[in-house]
């Protein structure tokens, strides 16, 4: 056998005894879970929910780090500078990944990250008061006055919603108002300081029960369990589908094994009894996406995103 056969052999035999010890070894400390944003917001509570539930499968602790800042790139830019070694995991958002890249200047894309698992989502809808004259998403396209429609900021996923709804139903009187947060934003639905409002149905269920607002359609892939008599755009003929994601990404070049071990933990995490009990509570949608799946929907968000945000810029 010549030496370079030899050579090339040994390589290979190494580079197996590593590939093995890291697997046999995955995790030996704390794991990381980074959220781009402060303490008591969406992400936030959905990772501290499903990172209790995932220690239950692992043998080390899940530590769950705000790291808040500039619309959530702050934390977005440190999870993709991270060592990709398995230990540093990103609670993803929306916003900070498919948006603000397309709206300033970042310091990471979507290509630096790979996905874990997708866990939830509470999808952008389209909702007016209850004594509204619109009682359908029909009502609103027929509509030949002015719309004044409020969101929480320009290319975040509400404004986005409407700019991929009102161009298709062929809407072109209206005018934007913007809030500072979904809360704000349907608080002047009420007040009757807007006529039509994007939001999550989480920030709406207390004011939909309460009987004073109604829901013409959401943004999800499918009719939310707990609101099923409320049509999804896609019903309607629109090819809409934008929704608050809550998902899990890590460092490009993180190891497959710690990948589908993580993969895995949070996946039982989501199926489990505390989990689930959590999103009821929430009123969110449970929607498991594996690895590929949810990197496929963020890429996808992103590139839509772009093509609108292209729009007004």
């Amino acid at each position: 056998m010549s030496s370079k056969k030899l050579i090339i052999i040994t390589v290979v035999i190494l580079m197996s005894f590593t590939m093995l010890s890291y697997a046999s070894d995955y995790p030996n400390k704390p794991i990381t879970a980074i959220v781009p944003w402060g303490a008591g917001g969406g992400t936030d509570l959905n990772a501290r929910a499903i990172a209790r539930e995932a220690e239950k499968f692992i043998d080390v602790p899940i530590v769950v780090e705000n790291r808040p800042g500039a619309t959530g790139t702050i934390g977005v830019t440190e999870a993709s500078k991270a060592k990709p070694d398995g230990y540093t995991i990103l609670f993803g958002s929306i916003d900070p990944m498919c948006s603000m890249p397309h709206l300033m200047d970042v310091e990471y894309s979507i290509d630096d990250f790979i996905g874990i698992m997708g866990f939830a989502y509470d999808p952008s809808s389209i909702i007016v008061k209850a004594d509204s004259p619109w009682e359908t998403l029909e009502d609103l396209i027929a509509e030949e006055e002015v719309i004044n429609r409020g969101h929480s900021g320009i290319g975040g996923i509400h404004h986005v919603m409407f700019e991929m709804f009102f161009p298709a139903a062929g809407i072109e009187n209206f005018r934007d108002v913007t809030f500072d947060g979904g809360a704000a934003s349907l608080t002047a639905l009420r007040g009757g300081h807007i006529d039509v409002n994007g939001n999550t149905l989480g920030v709406a269920i207390p004011s939909i029960e309460a009987g004073e607002v109604r829901v013409l359609a959401t943004a999800a892939p499918e009719r939310v369990d707990l609101f099923p008599d409320i049509p999804t755009f896609k019903e309607k003929g629109f090819d809409i589908e934008v929704e608050a994601t809550f998902f899990l990404v890590a460092p490009k070049g993180t190891p497959d094994e710690a990948i589908e071990l993580l993969e895995e933990i949070f996946t039982k995490a989501a199926h489990s009894e505390g989990y689930q009990e959590f999103a009821k509570n929430r009123k969110q949608q449970v929607y498991i996406r594996d690895s590929e799946e949810i990197y496929e929907k963020v890429k996808g968000d992103y590139e839509k995103f772009g093509e609108i945000i292209e729009r007004f810029q």
